[in-house]
């Protein structure tokens, strides 16, 4: 018989930032939520960022085998860099696997779940579905629920703008996120009303985003939280935060006292202390080249117009414009060259893998060796080592679906040191700690909470991975045996681990889909303009 289960995720989330209005009394349904089930932390993927950390947390496999590692298919080689999207995701997903036994099953805002797919239940997608209020068309599964949702939260926002460049400055933020929530809230409670389904997956998207912003006014141990800045924009995060509570409270209630509830995030998050330009370093190396007129361009003056160009020109031109600074590789004598932002590693230039490639693979385990003891011998401005770990694809991604991978992963300062793929800067590093950002660290959080979980239980430790296995079980489901990810065993009884033991599924295959890029051009364009506000692009 299957049990009502859901998870609530809580993008970006992290305990340092949580317990302090845990304690101040600003999410008392989390903190229920926490003294009756078992929690602990939640370890991201590598990289640890939304796309390939969600993606796991709904199929419970590595990116190896689902196949997303970013917002973008492909590299600076790419003569077109499009979008991922739903029909990407090669592994088969908590919906799937959840209907194949029968099971109805609710999604509500998980990121990359546009175009969302027809399932047994309904599905409304999150991060990454273009337009918004009156302009959304083709959000929601079945498609009879889009005039309902626009009808109950009209100029519905699918995912809140940030801006990391400019919204630091005021609470602005504040008062959109506030928005979305009130929208979120209400929406989610209609569907819920509507079609109780026996699976909910659903994810806030707010934390990230505040996170993104003003995480060091947001940290107790921060030299900027007790600031007078901290202070004012503490306030209005903390109210966004209590409205998160809702929604909480919301699920916990939708699953009852005889269900099972999930509270997650897909990553943490840390202050944002230097930026590192990877193909800066690459390029002192020898592994990157330059045309010679691209050195003209390693100025102090022209970079200043690099974000300057992303701010002032429209979404379409900016995209266009970094395209060409790409132009200024020498790709015939380029060995190495940074992937996209949100894979935070560094492609070797193989012949008959990348599209301007020439570097032997049997070189390819040469080339890591040593880049990867480049890097350990790194030190930072300060004089001291920079590198805390170098991660090798084949030691992190393990499955089929290894096309877009970075070669190597390299891990900075307890991930206070983020990279990029900026092309023209001589120094390797910018200094950020000045300002009140924050950018992801794979300690997430987890409460596990339902029958037979060991209440008030600490120390939980999982992956994201662990998230679908986890609520199958909850939801009384078999889970598949091939997942990467297994049931959190650790939060619950004995006894109820014996009355209740783990039942395992022969391994499913995903329905085919359609891969092919659902956006137009000016969609694409749209939607890379919010990830270049948060700094991804």
């Amino acid at each position: 018989m299957t049990t009502r289960a859901a998870v609530i995720g809580l993008d970006g989330s992290a305990w340092h930032l949580l317990d302090p209005m845990l304690e101040a009394g600003i999410m008392p349904r989390l903190d229920a939520l926490m003294k009756r089930g078992a929690h602990g932390t939640l370890v991201s993927t590598v990289p640890t960022y939304t796309p390939p950390a969600w993606t796991a947390a709904a199929t419970g496999v590595n990116p190896g085998r689902h196949g997303i590692y970013g917002f973008i298919g492909g590299n600076a080689q790419n003569e077109h860099l499009e979008l991922v999207h739903s029909g990407r995701i090669k592994a088969p997903t908590i919906w799937e696997i959840a209907n194949a036994q029968g099971a109805r099953t609710g999604i509500y805002n998980l990121p990359l779940t546009y175009p969302p797919r027809r399932l047994d239940g309904w599905m409304v997608s999150g991060m990454m579905t273009p337009g918004y209020g009156e302009h959304l068309k083709g959000f929601a599964w079945p498609p009879d629920l889009e005039p309902q949702i626009l009808e109950r939260a009209p100029g519905y926002v699918v995912d809140v703008s940030a801006n990391w460049e400019l919204d630091w400055r005021n609470t602005t933020l504040c008062d959109r996120v506030m928005a979305s929530l009130h929208q979120r809230l209400v929406v989610l409670e209609g569907l819920l009303e509507l079609d109780p389904p026996a699976i909910l997956f659903a994810v806030l998207e707010a934390p990230d985003r505040l996170q993104h912003v003003y995480l060091r006014y947001m940290d107790p141990d921060d030299e900027l939280y007790d600031t007078g800045e901290g202070r004012v924009v503490r306030v209005e995060v903390e109210r966004c935060f209590r409205a998160m509570d809702d929604i909480v409270g919301l699920v916990d209630d939708y699953a009852g006292s005889s269900g099972g509830v999930i509270v997650c995030s897909d990553h943490g998050f840390t202050a944002w202390e230097v930026s590192v330009h990877t193909n800066a370093l690459l390029e002192r190396w020898g592994y990157l080249k330059l045309k010679p007129r691209a050195r003209l361009l390693q100025t102090p003056a022209a970079r200043s117009l690099v974000p300057l160009a992303r701010r002032a020109l429209p979404a379409k031109l900016a995209r266009r414009a970094k395209g060409v600074t790409f132009s200024a590789v020498d790709w015939s004598r380029t060995t190495a060259f940074a992937s996209p932002i949100p894979q935070q590693g560094i492609f070797v230039n193989v012949a008959g893998r990348e599209r301007l490639g020439w570097v032997p693979p049997s070189d390819l385990s040469r080339i890591k060796d040593d880049i990867t003891a480049r890097f350990y011998d790194l030190t930072g401005p300060d004089g001291r080592p920079v590198t805390d770990h170098v991660h090798r694809s084949e030691d992190v991604f393990h499955g089929d679906a290894l096309d877009g991978a970075p070669d190597l992963l390299p891990v900075l300062r307890n991930h206070h040191f983020e990279l990029d793929d900026e092309i023209f800067h001589r120094s390797p590093f910018t200094d950020q700690h000045h300002l009140p950002r924050g950018v992801h660290h794979p300690d997430g959080v987890v409460i596990v909470a339902g029958g037979g979980v060991k209440a008030g239980h600490p120390g939980l430790r999982g992956s994201v991975m662990d998230v679908t296995p986890t609520l199958l079980h909850l939801a009384g489901l078999e889970v598949p045996d091939d997942l990467d990810g297994s049931v959190l065993t650790e939060a619950f009884t004995p006894r109820a681990l014996e009355d209740n033991p783990v039942r395992m599924l022969a391994p499913l295959s995903s329905r085919p889909k359609d891969e092919s890029s659902p956006y137009s051009d000016e969609e694409e364009a749209v939607i890379e303009e919010s990830l270049r506000g948060l700094g991804y692009l």
